[in-house]
């Protein structure tokens, strides 16, 4: 790896991916390559930027009237950082003296708190995936319980045959059992393993029968033979038995039976064969699947499904995977004009860090809830959160959106970034999200895309008409990074943490606006690009394309972030309410 540390800015020719950031090389040859170009306007400087100077301009004959607290629910934070040390949040409350000085549960919660830690100061960097967890959660109830059309089935290996289930299945919570096979490894393979046993029971037994009985003087068959067999009994489909006779149908005539269809004729004897080798290597992958499960959280000696447990993790806030908040943080307040590193949006706004994301696996929804509420005790104003996700367990679901709730209670406002997998969100759910339920609608979380210099979004991020509130600068933005060194680097975290900046500098100015307010004003006065035709990558049947959308139809603005926008309009609204 090639580093070249020069005035303060770390450049990296190597591109690596963290967070869904990915890391560019820094040219600051032209405005639109300035490190921190989420400071500069479309009108003045001809980049889509936040038009944060702008902003300043108007406010710069006007008092600050509050620091706000900024929390960043995520990796953790380099609270030493030469840009960022001024900013760090302090409990006023507290002392390092090994203690809970301010009985909120926590002891030494100095800067904020590290949920993946234990009591003796150790970090807990690999944790197993919210998949995996539910799958190992639900699998003595549902594994290997398949639905025919009529009936439960579940393959008996003492009675080597396939049986009705007579436990009552929970259909809601069985088909949310089954969606897990697109989100854990060890889901898929146990999906594969237990369907195995049923192919490999119709083959020898039902299948075959119908094979000698339709073609007795056949001695080789090919894929079009075996197709044409019966496979309904009185009149009904099975429809285990029909998908099991496609695969088969599938694997006939080839040597080794996992590739296409293939006309060779073979012995139906010799297929069997070949079909019951493949059998063990099945049973392997799943083995070897769940043994790939890793979760450090034993480590941590708590109960992760005990919402109300506190007394765990520790207060060190530094760690390897730092980085990404690190980078969040420099956008939302390192110091403006100090001829370090870059430009931050509020400055004044004190940063407090909640580490709850693993270096390798996902989060524990106790924590994010725990996360929340402590963010809410401690007076935030804004809550940036880290990365959605695509499984939301509904007893888990139902702490965070309290926590959501309670948030939304005491006027702070949520921000959200999307993921950047092309999705659209009117066909598929990230969480948490605003929706709480059909009938409540959360006013203060709002959710953001990252946008480039030219004003157009990142290709692969998510998108939404009515489920993306907002986009942000968030391409080749260059931040804060470990250890007094800066990077750049594209993604919608950092487009999250522009919009957490600009609500901190309208936080500061006009105190009283709650989080509903905040969104409004963010969302309401944007650098309007709705009628611009723009280039997005979304799925067509599970095939991702290359796809024409007008802006207004990827987000609910129809816009850019636009903090100068954003402080006129509250300015106004401040002297209607005087």
């Amino acid at each position: 790896m090639n580093i070249i540390k020069s005035k303060g800015l770390l450049i990296f020719t190597l591109c690596i991916p963290f967070f869904q950031l990915k890391a560019q090389l820094i040219k600051n040859t032209a405005k639109e390559n300035i490190a921190d170009w989420y400071n500069l306007s479309a009108d003045q400087d001809g980049v889509y930027g936040a038009d944060v100077n702008k902003a300043y301009q108007f406010l710069k004959d006007k008092a600050i009237k509050k620091k706000p607290v900024v929390a960043i629910i995520g990796f953790g934070l380099d609270t030493e950082h030469e840009d960022l040390k001024q900013a760090v949040w302090l409990n006023p409350n507290e002392k390092a003296d090994g203690k809970d000085n301010d009985k909120n549960g926590w002891a030494d919660d100095l800067h904020g708190w590290n949920f993946l830690g234990n009591t003796k100061g150790e970090m807990v960097d690999a944790i197993s995936k919210v998949g995996d967890r539910e799958f190992l959660r639900l699998r003595s109830k549902y594994e290997g319980i398949f639905w025919t059309g009529q009936n439960y089935v579940r393959f008996d290996d003492a009675l080597n045959k396939p049986v009705k289930v007579t436990i009552p299945v929970d259909k809601a919570e069985f088909d949310y059992f089954k969606l897990l096979r697109g989100e854990s490894q060890a889901a898929a393979a146990s999906n594969t393993y237990q369907f195995a046993k049923f192919m490999k029971y119709y083959l020898l037994n039902d299948f075959d029968q119908e094979i000698k009985k339709t073609y007795p003087d056949d001695s080789k068959i090919t894929a079009k033979e075996f197709r044409k067999i019966k496979i309904e009994e009185n009149g009904q489909t099975d429809s285990v038995k029909m998908v099991a006779h496609m695969f088969l149908t599938s694997f006939m005539g080839t040597a080794n039976p996992t590739g296409g269809p293939n006309q060779q004729p073979t012995t139906l004897d010799k297929f069997k064969e070949n079909i019951i080798k493949t059998f063990p290597n099945r049973k392997e992958k799943y083995d070897n699947a769940l043994a790939a499960i890793v979760d450090g959280r034993k480590a941590i000696e708590d109960n992760p499904n005990d919402v109300n447990q506190k007394n765990y993790g520790n207060g060190n806030l530094s760690t390897s995977s730092s980085f990404s908040s690190t980078m969040c943080a420099g956008i939302i307040a390192a110091a403006r004009d100090n001829q370090l590193g870059v430009n931050g949006i509020a400055p004044n706004a004190e940063l407090m860090s909640l580490r709850i994301y693993p270096k390798t696996g996902e989060i524990y929804y106790k924590d994010l809830a725990l996360a929340i509420r402590y963010a809410v005790d401690q007076k935030a104003d804004v809550i940036l959160l880290g990365a959605p996700n695509s499984i939301y367990p509904p007893n888990e679901a139902k702490w965070v959106n309290d926590a959501l709730l309670y948030a939304s209670s005491k006027g702070i406002l949520v921000v959200s970034p999307v993921l950047d997998l092309s999705k659209d969100l009117s066909k598929q759910s990230f969480y948490p999200n605003k929706n709480i339920s059909a009938e409540n609608e959360l006013s203060n979380f709002l959710t953001v895309a990252a946008s480039d210099s030219t004003g157009m979004p990142l290709k692969d991020g998510n998108f939404g008409k009515k489920e993306l509130d907002v986009y942000a600068p968030g391409v080749n933005v260059s931040s804060t990074y470990m250890g007094s060194t800066y990077r750049k680097g594209t993604g919608s975290m950092l487009a999250a943490a522009n919009v957490a900046g600009v609500a901190a500098l309208i936080k500061a100015y006009y105190p009283q606006f709650t989080g509903t307010q905040l969104r409004s004003l963010i969302v309401g006065n944007v650098t309007l690009r709705d009628n611009v035709e723009v280039e997005k990558e979304t799925f067509v049947k599970d095939r991702k394309v290359t796809d024409l959308f007008l802006f207004n139809e990827l987000c609910v603005s129809g816009g850019i972030l636009n903090a100068y926008k954003a402080i006129l309009a509250a300015d106004a609204l401040s002297k209607q309410k005087q």
